[in-house]
């Protein structure tokens, strides 16, 4: 599997940005060839504060379904979705997936 991975910075206005987030989700869930999502809100590092808060993570069966997915008219709406309202505040990375087995799990 391969994955879009997105990192948005910890907002200056959260309850705004939570009011928008829930918007911009359902965008995300309508991309096609998704396979799976994952959404994880950050609350700290071992040293401290992070400068991130949130994290998703768009899993799809390999590179050509992502390449697809990324020029569906449903990810172009998110993208300038997440343009207008988090520009210069994203931090977005494409990744090969693995899941390691481990003995007794």
């Amino acid at each position: 599997m391969v994955k879009v991975i997105t990192l948005y910075r910890a907002p200056t206005d959260a309850a705004a940005f939570e009011r928008w987030y829930v918007q911009h989700l359902a965008r995300i869930e309508r991309i096609p060839h998704l396979r799976r999502l994952e959404v994880s809100r950050i609350w700290g590092t071992p040293i401290g504060a992070s400068p991130f808060h949130l994290m998703v993570e768009m899993y799809f069966d390999d590179r050509p379904s992502m390449e697809a997915a990324l020029r569906s008219p449903e990810a172009l709406e998110a993208s300038a979705d997440l343009a207008r309202f988090m520009a210069g505040q994203v931090l977005v990375m494409f990744a090969d997936a693995f899941e390691e087995q481990r003995a007794g799990d």
